[in-house]
């Protein structure tokens, strides 16, 4: 499945630490706060455990499954942080 990760942690280590993280989960930024990519079930279990870890009470991360048609709707608007086109055939996790 894909998904879009996007927080607000207040923390610059446990922000700094929640990007490395979605690295290697093979999640790629796109974004300072938001990460996109393919996920598996066991990997999207890693993903929630990690952003619980890493958020406190006055933190939020919204993490959005999407599915191929939502995908392949996204448009980017200005010079892009990352190229998504590069994702089309996933990350391999």
């Amino acid at each position: 499945m894909k998904v879009l990760v996007i927080y607000d942690i207040s923390n610059d280590n446990d922000r700094n630490r929640l990007a490395e993280d979605l690295k290697k989960l093979g999640l790629t930024r796109i974004q300072r706060s938001a990460f996109i990519g393919n996920i598996d079930g066991s990997r999207l279990k890693d993903l929630m455990k990690v952003c619980k870890l890493r958020t406190k009470d006055s933190d939020v991360v919204h993490i959005v499954q999407l599915c191929d048609y939502d995908w392949r709707k996204i448009s980017v608007i200005g010079k892009p942080w990352s190229d998504l086109n590069s994702l089309e055939g996933g990350v391999v996790l």
